[in-house]
């Protein structure tokens, strides 16, 4: 059973986030699992009614969500499961999403927790950074589900565990992908390994016939806003390597220009970090031992000391 994973909180902007975790719940098909966290300094007694208050009117959201968007044979077909919880969304995500075994997280570009609201995109980012599934921020509005896909990554250093995982949401978003790599002037005389990098990598990809781009730019990031917005993409794919680059994508000077790419949803790959080799008895132990790097140590009798 596909499961999706949706923090919400009671904002406005919550219903456009809820409403397209809905289309792509009936498109799957998947399970819809709330998550609200609730940070309150109430006694036990009063903090467990404002959680039980809180899911009705999450309940009540939801009832009304389910039929007004969509055919009523679909809305009855989605599952929704609840969960409210104490504390702030950042502190419990990450189990949660273990829990429930998420195969995604959909989320809003602004989005309230313990109380305050982020700047547009960081909390989306934090989150990103804390659960190992894919996360989708989809930004305030109503929109229809994508028809046209851009993905943009550095192929030559991507991760091989990332396009397996990509592949598993092709049925949620079907439609024609671009592959899209950016280099600098100064990587001209790397276009043959991009080139080739670009190529594997539509190969082990699901989607049919995706197209490959090598465009020259020196930056990357307006580069691929401006590639989105020519060819009307609907989805944007990245796979960040790194928490600050993930972050330059929400940085305020595109939110409040309001740059393409913070208009459509982002859908944000994370890498799976390598977990250190475990020895299973004394002799792995001594070839990993062996395997490691030596340390490089200075040679100070070689120094000619004045």
């Amino acid at each position: 059973m596909k499961t999706l994973l949706v923090p919400i909180d009671h904002t406005a902007a919550a219903e456009h986030t809820l409403a397209y975790a809905n289309k792509l719940a009936v498109r799957w098909p998947a399970e819809v699992v709330l998550l609200y966290c609730h940070a309150s300094s109430a006694p036990a007694p009063a903090a467990a009614a404002e959680l039980a208050e809180q899911e009705q009117r999450l309940r009540s959201l939801v009832e009304r969500l389910r039929y007004q968007q969509l055919a009523r044979q679909d809305g009855r077909r989605i599952q929704y499961r609840y969960r409210l919880l104490p504390g702030c969304l950042h502190d419990q995500v990450q189990a949660e999403a273990q829990r429930c075994a998420a195969d995604l997280v959909v989320m809003g570009l602004e989005h309230i927790d313990c109380g305050r609201q982020a700047p547009p995109g960081n909390h989306a980012a934090a989150i990103a950074g804390l659960v190992s599934c894919p996360v989708l921020v989809v930004p305030p509005g109503r929109r229809s589900l994508p028809s046209r896909l851009v993905f943009s990554a550095d192929f030559s250093t991507l991760p091989p565990s990332l396009l397996p995982r990509l592949s598993a949401l092709e049925g949620a978003f079907p439609g024609p992908l671009d592959l899209v790599q950016f280099y600098s002037p100064t990587e001209r005389d790397r276009r043959r390994p991009l080139k080739q990098a670009l190529s594997q990598a539509a190969a082990q990809l699901t989607w049919p016939a995706p197209t490959t781009h090598l465009l020259e730019d020196d930056a990357p990031l307006e580069g691929i806003s401006e590639y989105c917005a020519r060819t009307q993409a609907q989805l944007l794919i990245i796979a960040p390597a790194d928490q600050a680059q993930l972050l330059r994508y929400f940085d305020s000077c595109y939110t409040t220009t309001r740059a393409y790419h913070t208009q459509i949803p982002v859908l944000v790959l994370r890498a799976v970090e390598r977990q250190p080799a475990v020895a299973c008895c004394e002799r792995c132990a001594e070839r990993l031992e062996q395997a490691k790097p030596a340390a490089v140590l200075p040679n100070y009798h070689a120094i000619r000391w004045a």
